[in-house]
C-alpha cells in the first residue's frame, strides 16, 4: 500500500473554514507511473501530494497529472511532511528534521540541511506565519522563522505539558485581532484553542473546547 501526503497550498488554505496544514496520511493503493528525474519540476511551488510507496522512497505527484517526482530515495519512515516559507521541511523516524529549499533530496544532500536531531515528531503544523512542532517527549514549540525546531534561537516553547499531541490545527481569521488560532488535541482527548498561538494546553487566551 502506498501512503499519500497531501500538500496544502495557500490557495487551499485561504479556502477553507477550518485548515488543516499538518501532515495529512492516507492510503491508496495506486501503482507507480514513470518517475522523473529529481530537478524536473520546483516541488516547492507546484501543487500537488506527497506520496510513501512501499519501500519508504517519497515521490511528489503534480496536481496537474504529470509524471511524479522522486525526492526521497532512503529507507526511513517519514513522520511530517510539510511546506513552509519557500521549503519542504520533513521529520524521519531516527529523529532528524531536514529542511529542502528545492524539494529535492528530502533526507539529506544537494542543498538540503539538517535543523535538528532528537526527538521523534508527532505533529508539525504551518500557522501564524511559523512553524509549530510536537514531540514524542510531549512539548511543543514555535519558531517564527522555520529554524530550530527544537528550541533556540528565536524558537519559543508554548506547550510543556506531558500530554502527546494527537491533532494540530490552523483555524484562519479567529485568532486576536483576526490572526490565526492553533487548535491543539492532545491524547488525554483534550482539545484545545489558542487564539494568539501560545499556552497551546491551556492558561492565558487559550480555552478548552470540549
Amino acid at each position: 500500500m502506498t501512503k499519500k501526503i497531501k500538500v496544502i497550498t495557500c490557495a487551499t488554505i485561504a479556502s477553507l473554514s477550518l485548515s488543516t496544514v499538518a501532515t495529512i496520511f492516507t492510503i491508496c493503493a495506486n501503482s507507480l507511473p514513470n518517475a522523473q528525474a529529481q530537478g524536473t519540476i520546483d516541488v516547492t511551488r507546484a501543487a500537488g501530494e506527497f506520496r510513501i510507496e512501499p519501500n519508504r522512497h517519497i515521490f511528489f505527484y503534480p496536481a496537474n497529472g504529470g509524471n511524479p517526482v522522486r525526492v526521497y530515495d532512503g529507507t526511513q519512515r517519514v513522520l511530517a511532511i510539510v511546506q513552509y516559507n519557500g521549503a519542504i521541511y520533513t521529520a524521519f523516524e531516527n529523529g532528524g528534521i531536514y529542511r529542502s529549499p528545492d524539494g529535492q533530496n528530502l533526507g539529506g544532500g544537494g542543498s538540503t540541511r539538517r535543523l535538528y536531531l532528537g526527538q521523534k515528531v508527532v505533529a508539525m503544523l504551518v500557522c501564524r506565519g511559523g512553524l509549530y512542532t510536537a514531540f514524542d517527549g510531549a512539548g511543543i514549540y514555535y519558531s517564527p522563522d522555520g529554524q530550530n525546531p527544537g528550541g533556540g534561537g528565536r524558537t519559543r516553547r508554548v506547550y510543556d505539558g506531558t500530554q502527546l499531541v494527537s491533532k494540530m490545527l490552523c483555524d484562519p481569521g479567529s485568532g486576536i485581532n483576526g490572526t490565526d488560532s492553533v487548535i491543539t488535541t492532545f491524547s488525554g482527548r483534550g482539545v484545545y484553542k489558542s487564539p494568539d498561538g501560545n499556552n497551546l494546553g491551556g492558561g492565558g487566551n487559550t480555552r478548552r473546547l470540549n
